[in-house]
């Protein structure tokens, strides 16, 4: 990841900060890492690089929680 662009800086950057506010907000359910980084506008190819899982899983993961893979 070395080269990266401005818009892929933000959404990385979003990624982390939807990770940071669901560990902060204890009430709430806990969501899927999955869909906040897709909130977060990474795809699914993007997300399973991430945490390690294979892009099929996570489509998969995002159209049971109702979210369409990117």
């Amino acid at each position: 990841m070395d080269d990266l662009n401005a818009s892929e800086l933000v959404k990385y950057s979003k990624a982390l900060l939807l990770l940071q506010l669901q560990a902060l907000n204890k009430d709430e359910e806990p969501t899927k890492l999955e869909v906040l980084l897709s909130r977060a506008g990474l795809n699914a190819r993007e997300i399973a690089d991430l945490l390690g899982k294979n892009a099929s899983a996570v489509a998969k993961a995002l159209q049971r929680a109702g979210k369409t893979a990117a």
